[in-house]
């Protein structure tokens, strides 16, 4: 399922972000190229971090970016950006931020697969550390591959 939603054309590697406003409209960019979301769901997206806090950074180096599905969601997708030099969101536990998962639901229920197939990849050993270092794509998409197929071979 996630591996439908990510592809190599929505991952952004090594991209450089003054402050996480940019990480956003980075990862947003790439759904917005695709037509799965509209320009508003890129700034529904930030004003959510803003009102909210940065609970969109749901583990030690990584973010969930998202927004409501009526915020400008067309239809189901999910980008992925690694940075160049980690960026702070403003969560003292979990900063600064080395990847950064955008990701569009067209309603509540759509995407719960998607989610669970991602916690999987990111509880993996070191998960995190290793898709910020990856330099290609399809790497990334390979290591969570083999990650979600270990996963499922063991159920």
């Amino acid at each position: 399922m996630i591996l439908d939603l990510l592809t190599e054309g929505r991952i952004a590697i090594k991209i450089k972000a003054a402050n996480w406003q940019e990480v956003v409209q980075t990862a947003g960019q790439l759904l917005l190229v695709d037509n799965l979301i509209t320009e508003k769901y890129i700034e529904a997206m930030q004003k959510s971090i803003i009102e909210n806090g940065p609970y969109v950074v749901i583990g030690k180096g990584i973010a969930l970016l998202h927004a409501r599905p009526e915020d400008g969601v067309k239809k189901l997708g999910m980008s992925l950006v690694t940075l160049a030099e980690p960026v702070n969101f403003g969560n003292k536990n979990n900063d600064p931020v080395k990847i950064a998962f955008a990701f569009g639901a067209v309603d509540d229920k759509q995407h719960v697969k998607a989610i669970s197939e991602l916690s999987t990849v990111l509880m993996a050993d070191n998960a995190v550390n290793k898709i910020a270092v990856i330099e290609k794509p399809a790497s990334i998409l390979n290591y969570m591959e083999k990650i979600i197929a270990s996963e499922n071979y063991q159920k």
